[in-house]
């Protein structure tokens, strides 16, 4: 069990490292020498632990998500209207998204896509995190779907179990918002702060616009 539990903080250790390496730095900018050298360990012992260094990236990487995930569990605690709660999800998202667009691109639609359900659940066993049990089983589903668009059908099904919008509806919100997120995010990589938060509002209201229509229909 020792040696157990000395593998696991190393692990701990190897991830923190590299996520305050992703603080200013380029994911393709790091190297295994480095990441060893800051740690006092060989390069052969970070494979021990991790079966390649993108892995261990994208771990850290997903790291990078752990104060939306916990904003977002207490979002989805609050309750109230479930079309203003699902526009301050992406709100609440793009917040972080737009700050680090390079590693959220990635992650959501990019070259870490791929291992991001299992790198989930390898930094929830790292570093667990305690949603509440009153939305706990609906954050976990959403939050371990590395699928944008099937995250966004499951939030909205919420919307579609109450009669605020019918599946058509909430496949056509689930499509088109993920698209425009997935452009703008994309753009953003190659701007300024500046341009980031120009990027960031244009998105949060091309969203709202685009749920006023759930708005008309009820009305």
């Amino acid at each position: 069990m020792a040696n157990y539990t000395k593998g696991t903080e190393t692990k701990r250790q190897l991830v923190d490292c590299v996520y305050r390496m992703l603080q200013d730095r380029d994911a393709s900018e790091l190297t295994v020498r480095d990441i060893a050298a800051a740690q006092g360990l060989s390069p052969a012992a970070i494979y021990r632990h991790f079966e390649s260094l993108d892995y261990l990236i994208v771990v850290a990487s997903v790291r990078m998500l752990h104060s939306y995930m916990e904003q977002y569990a207490q979002l989805t605690d609050r309750g109230g209207d479930l079309v203003e709660s699902y526009i301050e999800g992406w709100e609440l998202f793009n917040r972080y998204a737009f700050e680090r667009p390079d590693v959220y691109y990635r992650l959501f639609w990019g070259d870490y896509n791929q291992s991001m359900d299992e790198a989930m659940q390898d930094y929830y066993n790292l570093f667990p995190f305690e949603a509440s049990e009153k939305t706990a089983a609906y954050f976990y589903v959403v939050m371990f779907n590395a699928d944008m668009r099937s995250r966004d059908e499951i939030t909205l099904h919420r919307a579609v179990s109450q009669g605020i919008m019918n599946e058509d509806d909430a496949k056509f919100y689930s499509k088109s918002n993920v698209l425009m997120v997935r452009s703008l995010i994309f753009d953003a990589m190659g701007a300024d702060e500046e341009g980031r938060k120009r990027l960031e509002a244009e998105c949060n209201g091309l969203i709202r616009a685009n749920m006023e229509r759930v708005a008309r229909k009820v009305a």
